[in-house]
């Protein structure tokens, strides 16, 4: 069919118009999918008239072109809206093949074409479509999918009818280029600025959020930055499972947003951490109340597949304009709040930020980056404090005992870095590094003739349960080869209060390699008696606070007499720690105990002062007493 030049001259003025409303809103910046839908409605309609078509779709694929779905629709009276919405490659192979390899796929008889034939069946029902006319938006990622011009009535298309729908295809093609463009934007932006488990806002948000509130309001408004924290959530995660942690999660967001005033601010910025701008009326009483109103709020249980979750949270507050200038001053300060309250417990802790406790963070983030790398820099030193035989007075073992030697305050106990290393993971580097000096004293001894003696070494919780703890010690075995029994595990009684199943598990582990078990500071811990009726354990050391007063205090020497029957019925060995005195010795050999360690008879001292000693003579000349080497 023919065009007159009037139909031709009406065809690109209406072209023309819908150029310019899409330029239009692309200038404005209003391309959106909402803005866009009444416009290509248009266009199709449009199309439809220009083409004399009675149907005119839009179908866009998937990323990896295997699904093909229809977007907008524009029919006639004379034909329906299409039944099936939805194209897959693997019901339709022919026709995809047909609309992917050709610019435009020109059909006057679908009857007769083999490509649409393998469209489902109930594609056509209720639509009498007897010719089609495929053009492919080409988009930037590729063919992104069809422009179809339908008619009920045979149509032989024409090379110009081939022509005017790639042009009209070309156009589409800008416009979903620029919507997809958007939508990758917008997903983006909602993975930079959202919360994706709980759908508030995540730390980046909460901090344009807020420090544009500041901006606006400047000094006449008064807040407060609240970092809270749920108590001792990964152990409960455990308990919960993936997916009940995440429910949780949802609910305590939800929640929270819930309890605090209109216009506060909140945002996840850690597992179990989230943040909260409110405004407060500088009236402590009055704020201090809301918050107990509010915590009380988040300790009603949450329902969690239909079982009652009880929690409890701990929260640092810092003020504004009092504490901070800024929302990421905010943050660091509630959270400084927080750690400093934490130090005193883990469980329904506060505290409001004071400068003092900066300062505190700030040298524990020093001493933090200065123990990495003391680490590094092989600073750290092992000395050695010998345990004794009590009625022969032999040296039988020592315990290896960590110094820090710091380039600028000298020599360091434990005390001084210990705790730092346990918050931040590198007690793990640091008892693997004690560990292997041991077995490399262990080595050097067994060639000097010295054999016969033992190291013990401290391990922390943390590293004695982590997995691969045994894995360490079989490593050690294969590279010192040294005898497993010589180096004695020391652990404390609080080890069990993590998990007492694992506990006993790793225990097995460690002594399966060989290596003997013993319970360092024993009788203050978890639960002396429970701990030697559930593990099997070799060795206890009696605890100093029981050994100071055992001369004066009838309670003191009833405790250490009670440890020694029980070990010596569970075949166990003693050591008694922290012996400075004649007195102390003797009550502790008339009670029966193995073996002793203590200033009395010498403080931990180098390797090299240890090894003159015993290779030169029996005599120990730190000890009070003549002693011999077992």
């Amino acid at each position: 069919m023919e065009r007159s030049k009037e139909d031709l001259t009406e065809f690109i003025a209406r072209m023309q118009e819908q150029q310019q409303q899409l330029f239009k809103q692309a200038k404005q910046l209003e391309l959106t999918p909402e803005s866009m839908k009444n416009v290509l409605y248009e266009l199709c309609e449009n199309i439809a008239t220009i083409m004399q078509a009675d149907r005119v779709s839009i179908w866009l694929f998937n990323d990896d072109q295997t699904v093909l779905t229809e977007h907008l629709t524009y029919a006639t009276d004379s034909i329906a809206i299409p039944i099936v919405r939805e194209l897959n490659f693997n019901n339709a192979k022919l026709y995809f093949e047909a609309i992917t390899s050709q610019r435009v796929n020109s059909v006057d008889d679908i009857a007769t074409n083999e490509a649409f034939r393998s469209l489902p069946s109930n594609y056509l029902v209720g639509t009498p479509i007897t010719s089609l006319l495929d053009a492919s938006i080409i988009m930037s990622r590729g063919i992104g999918g069809i422009l179809c011009c339908e008619t009920v009535k045979r149509r032989c298309w024409s090379k110009l009818d081939e022509v005017f729908i790639a042009a009209i295809a070309d156009m589409l093609s800008f416009v979903f280029d620029r919507l997809n463009r958007i939508e990758m934007e917008n997903r983006v932006h909602e993975l930079a600025y959202t919360d994706l488990l709980t759908g508030i806002d995540n730390e980046n948000a909460f901090i344009e959020k807020v420090n544009d509130k500041l901006h606006k309001t400047g000094n006449e408004l008064y807040g407060a930055f609240l970092y809270m924290k749920i108590d001792q959530f990964t152990s409960i995660q455990s308990v919960l499972g993936p997916e009940g942690t995440k429910i949780s999660l949802k609910k305590i967001a939800n929640r929270l947003r819930s309890l605090f005033p209109e216009g506060s601010i909140f945002a996840r910025i850690a597992f179990d951490h989230f943040i909260i701008f409110t405004e407060h009326n500088d009236n402590h009483e009055k704020d201090e109340n809301t918050m107990e109103h509010i915590l009380s709020e988040l300790r009603k249980p949450v329902m969690i597949k239909d079982q009652k979750l009880f929690l409890t949270f701990s929260y640092g507050v810092s003020l504004y304009p009092q504490h901070v200038t800024d929302a990421y001053e905010g943050i660091q300060a509630a959270k400084i709040a927080l750690d400093s309250s934490q130090k005193m417990g883990n469980r329904k802790t506060r505290a409001v930020y004071e400068p003092l406790m900066y300062e505190q963070w700030e040298e524990e983030m020093h001493s933090e980056m200065n123990l990495g790398k003391g680490l590094d820099m092989n600073e750290f030193r092992l000395f050695y404090q010998p345990q004794v035989e009590s009625l022969t007075h032999k040296v039988t073992g020592v315990e290896a005992l960590i110094r820090w030697q710091h380039p600028d305050k000298g020599m360091l106990s434990p005390a001084a870095f210990i705790e730092i290393a346990e918050t931040t993971g590198l007690i793990t580097q640091i008892d693997e590094w004690v560990v292997s000096q041991a077995c490399q004293q262990l080595k050097s001894w067994e060639q000097q003739g010295l054999g016969s003696l033992t190291i013990s070494v401290n391990i922390s919780p943390r590293h004695f349960l982590h997995y691969q703890f045994p894995k360490f010690l079989y490593r050690c075995i294969q590279e010192y080869n040294i005898t497993p029994a010589k180096l004695i595990i020391e652990i404390t009684e609080n080890v069990a209060i993590e998990d007492s199943k694992l506990v006993e598990l790793q225990i097995q582990k460690v002594q399966e390699l060989g290596f003997p078990i013993s319970i360092d500071d024993f009788g203050t811990g978890y639960s002396a008696f429970l701990y030697l009726q559930r593990f099997s354990i070799q060795e206890v050391k009696i605890d100093r606070q029981f050994v100071t007063n055992i001369e004066t205090d009838p309670k003191s020497r009833a405790i250490v007499r009670a440890i020694l029957t029980l070990a010596k019925s569970l075949h166990m060995h003693t050591v008694a720690e922290g012996v400075e005195t004649l007195g102390q010795m003797k009550r502790l050999e008339e009670l029966g105990c193995f073996e002793i360690q203590g200033y009395y008879f010498s403080k931990p001292v180098p390797i090299e002062e240890l090894n003159r000693w015993l290779l030169a003579s029996p005599r120990f000349p730190f000890l009070h007493l003549p002693i011999q080497l077992a």
